[in-house]
């Protein structure tokens, strides 16, 4: 990460105007450019710069000296913004030529929005271009704002170096000389956890990483142990979760909790076996797996899948929230999305769960519009980085609805899996696992219901016009069976009026399940029909869709 932004800053000193770095980690641009300066002991400029090549402008106190951050107040006569700038601008005039080059400038997003600054920077710009100085003499920018919170007049003139989060060998690093490698050679245990901690680490910043280790090793009294881990997933959970984008969710769901869907779930089985062995994958040149996506019903285990994925490959489950991508600035929204996907690929392996990916790429499927522009644009890139990307990020994107013709074209994702409203046998299942988990297997649960044999017969009722009940409405149905028994339990307990009250196990019957059904009947998704000549309702639209496109059937 360090040599990379290292190499692409010294790229931009050679060859444009003005470079922006939207990062809040000023300290490590600084420890970068020192570096590139050569004011590292040991160490020359790869550029032939000087310690005195640099100026720092500080937006409350003016000229400040780049590294001991105090003022100089024999300059204080250009203290002020634009008086700077515009020395900038008639650069051989103020400043010497074979001295400064390279003025620095942080939190100068707010001065960017002034025309004053902005016709002085494109000035600048413009005057670089026509050979006015000689080529390293660069503006460069931090500020932690994203460039689409800039005016658009301005982005163009500007070149992004973006600062990556750090690699494995780098958080490896840092992790070592917070621990102390003397204390790792005598703690076989906590050797023992340093690739747990690493991984753990991934996809956060630097700063964010020794942040997190300071705070961890503080609660461990500075040793690296299981606590210590849990403690750092803790801690980068409320870092990701700033970000209102993407979320890290825990999740305890499996394929033994997912009712039907057999074909998808046997599928998911063998991506995982390669996603378990990436290191023999790409010793034979197998392909690391793309990912899914699944289209169909809402509320028929599409993000139960999502969590049994994770959980079975092994890995972290990270949620994006595709509602947050959208920004009320031009370019935020294609931003955001980078953001987004940077994060994800910085924390691999993992698991990515887009739900309802359709609210993301709609559009309206007709040429004008800005909005189609956008989704445009936000597809092109999603679509670009799957194809591009070669860290193991599976992704696992859902849709409640139909989607561009573009975007569910075979070959996008390793496949494409249409699910269907259960079927009988389906939805038996269903029932039978919800209530193995939430009751048969608790001990002191007082439900009873072992006097129900036939499964088949409870669940035959739950059928609509497209098909039966969904996973969630069979859910619901069960709750409302519980909580009229639970009333029944109430009623008897304060009828008893004794303290020392014990109740008989209530037995739930198939009459039942058959009152909560007939509840529910008339309004679940299976029955959602359009009026006649008007708009038809996400169900048909599925159904229609799935007729086109034949895409593989979850259930097999």
């Amino acid at each position: 990460m360090k040599s990379e932004f290292t190499n692409q800053l010294i790229t931009g000193i050679q060859s444009v105007p003005i470079i922006y770095i939207p990062h809040f980690h000023y300290s490590f641009v600084d420890e970068v450019l020192m570096e590139i300066l050569g004011s590292r002991p040991g160490k020359s400029s790869p550029l032939g710069l000087g310690r005195d090549s640099i100026m720092e402008f500080d937006i409350s106190r003016g000229i400040v000296d780049f590294y001991t951050k105090e003022e100089e107040k024999d300059l204080s006569a250009y203290s002020k913004l634009s008086t700077f700038i515009t020395c900038i601008v008639d650069y051989g005039h103020y400043f010497e030529k074979e001295k400064e080059k390279i003025f620095l400038f942080k939190d100068f997003t707010e001065a960017m929005q002034d025309s004053k600054m902005l016709s002085l920077l494109k000035l600048f710009a413009s005057k670089y271009e026509n050979g006015c100085y000689d080529d390293l003499v660069t503006i460069i920018i931090v500020s932690p704002e994203p460039v689409s919170m800039l005016p658009e007049s301005i982005q163009k003139f500007l070149t992004i170096v973006d600062i990556l989060p750090p690699n494995v060998d780098e958080i490896k690093s840092v992790l070592l000389k917070a621990v102390g490698e003397k204390c790792l050679q005598d703690d076989a245990k906590a050797r023992r956890y340093v690739d747990d901690m690493v991984r753990t680490l991934q996809g956060l910043q630097m700063y964010e990483v020794k942040q997190t280790l300071r705070t961890v090793l503080s609660l461990t009294n500075g040793r690296l142990t299981g606590r210590a881990i849990e403690f750092a997933l803790e801690e980068k959970k409320r870092i990701v979760k700033k970000s209102g984008i993407i979320e890290i969710v825990d999740t305890d769901i499996k394929f033994d909790d997912v009712g039907g869907l057999k074909r998808l779930q046997d599928d998911l089985q063998l991506k995982s076996r390669i996603f378990s062995n990436l290191g023999d994958a790409a010793k034979y040149n197998v392909p690391i797996p793309k990912g899914i996506l699944i289209i169909g019903m809402p509320g028929c285990g599409k993000s139960m899948i999502a969590q049994a994925t994770a959980n079975k490959f092994g890995v972290s489950l990270l949620r994006l929230d595709v509602s947050r991508l959208m920004g009320k600035y031009v370019g935020e929204s294609e931003a955001n999305l980078r953001f987004a996907l940077a994060t994800a690929e910085a924390a691999h392996p993992c698991v990515l769960w887009i739900d309802e990916i359709e609210k993301a790429f709609a559009g309206t499927n007709n040429s004008g519009g800005n909005n189609d522009m956008l989704v445009m644009r936000m597809m092109g890139h999603f679509l670009t980085w799957m194809q591009e990307r070669k860290t193991p990020v599976y992704i696992v994107a859902t849709a409640n609805d139909v989607m561009r013709p573009e975007f569910m074209r075979k070959g996008r994702f390793d496949e494409v899996y249409f699910v269907d409203f259960p079927d009988k046998t389906e939805r038996a299942e269903i029932l039978r696992k919800k209530i193995a988990k939430r009751y048969v297997s608790q001990k002191d649960s007082i439900f009873d219901f072992s006097g129900i044999e036939d499964w088949s017969a409870v669940v035959e009722p739950m059928e609509g016009e497209y098909g039966g009940f969904s996973g969630s409405e069979i859910e619901c149905v069960l709750n409302m069976v519980v909580e009229e028994k639970f009333s029944c339990y109430l009623a008897s307990k304060e009828k008893s009026n004794d303290a020392s009250f014990k109740p008989e196990k209530i037995k739930v019957t198939r009459e039942d399940f058959s009152r909560a059904i007939g509840k529910i009947k008339s309004s679940v998704m299976s029955n959602q029909k359009s009026e006649k000549g008007g708009e038809k309702t996400s169900i048909e639209r599925i159904r229609e869709m799935q007729k086109v496109y034949k895409f593989i059937n979850a259930k097999g």
